[in-house]
């Protein structure tokens, strides 16, 4: 008896510390609408600047993606009001094939630049320097190669 307690005991462990894989990421017909729906939950009066959307395809598969710069927003009356000491909000969204959108990344940034490099476009991010591991007060430079879905850090300064 005892050790079919034992044996219970041990699938039940092991049940529970199994892993759900994740939930996919929501498709969304209008990422701009969601973007500035969830805005909309945070200031009661919003002005958006001119570099608060950047469409454009930076995972390079021909698709018109879309990059949210929560920065660029007037909330409240504030002009960045969404910033925190680590930089602006940024959300990074992927079309698909099939229609709509879906949100791949987020990150709190000081800006980004859109570059060709070796016949690919690459995001060039500037973050805090803790993202390179860094304490000092400079920017940390961050490239990064979008395939797919897949973000892949090529270089950091």
């Amino acid at each position: 008896m005892a050790i079919r307690i034992r044996i219970l005991a041990l699938l039940s462990a092991a049940l529970v510390s199994t892993v759900l894989p994740a939930r996919a990421a929501e498709i969304v017909p209008d990422a701009q609408a969601v973007v500035q729906a969830e805005v909309a939950k945070r200031c009661k009066t919003t002005v958006y600047g001119e570099d608060f959307a950047d469409n454009v395809d930076f995972n390079n598969d021909k698709l018109v993606d879309a990059i949210f710069n929560l920065g660029a927003v007037n909330c409240d009356g504030v002009p960045g009001g969404l910033c925190g000491n680590v930089g602006c909000p940024h959300e990074f969204y992927i079309q698909v094939a099939e229609g709509g959108y879906f949100l791949a990344a987020n990150a709190d940034l000081y800006g980004y630049e859109l570059k060709q490099r070796y016949g690919n476009k690459v995001l060039e991010l500037k973050a805090n320097a803790a993202s390179c591991g860094r304490d000092d007060s400079e920017y940390c430079v961050m490239t990064i190669r979008v395939r797919g879905a897949q973000f892949d850090t090529i270089s950091k300064k």
